[in-house]
């Protein structure tokens, strides 16, 4: 795969990372408290090794989600501005290709030449700041949502079901919602 795969799955991801991180302070926030509940049917998870483990893996993902919004951020600050412009209406602001296209005064078939142009330049500014395939594989392989969203881009750049590539990004709201229902479900999995 190209790294403009992976170039497109920060920008699907950037625009949900704020709601996520909030969750992970927040089970963090939880798991600490209930910590002090300890009973004979939770002594195992309510141990301090098994909390203090627990913590440290969600800060450690937190660290690392904190990371990808840097490079994000860093990457539409330096490429194009009109490039920068469109990845932001199309990820973070959830436009439509026909809404950015009437913003710009272009035809949608300009707009999605730019759209490619503009994940061309977020792949060579990624390349040209020594970031790797196994870079992002490595530090988010575990994060489910992400690699959902890595496959789903794969799907988009194949050519071969762009439908198919999109269905991510049209459910994505939904399944965000997943991932932060887990988390916090974890957090009070220990009550009992």
């Amino acid at each position: 795969m190209e790294l403009k795969t992976w170039a497109r799955t920060i920008m699907i991801v950037k625009r949900h990372l704020n709601k996520v991180i909030n969750a992970i302070d927040h089970v963090i926030y939880k798991k600490a408290l209930s910590s002090a509940y300890v009973n004979t049917k939770n002594i195992i998870e309510q141990s301090s090794e098994a909390v203090s483990n627990f913590i440290i893996n969600l800060s450690q993902t937190k660290i690392n989600l904190i990371n990808l919004n840097l490079i994000c951020v860093n990457a539409l600050k330096e490429i194009d501005r009109i490039s920068a412009k469109i990845l932001i209406l199309k990820h973070i602001d959830g436009r439509t290709s026909s809404e950015i296209s009437k913003i710009f005064g272009i035809s949608d078939r300009t707009y999605f030449r730019r759209l490619q142009k503009a994940y061309v330049d977020l792949e060579q500014w990624l390349i040209s700041n020594n970031f790797t395939e196994n870079y992002f594989f490595n530090k988010f392989n575990s994060e489910g949502w992400i690699m959902e969203a890595y496959f789903s881009s794969a799907e988009f750049f194949s050519g071969t079901n762009k439908e198919m590539g999109n269905i991510f990004c049209q459910n994505e709201t939904n399944y965000i919602k997943g991932v932060i229902k887990s988390l916090t479900k974890s957090a009070y999995s220990s009550y009992s």
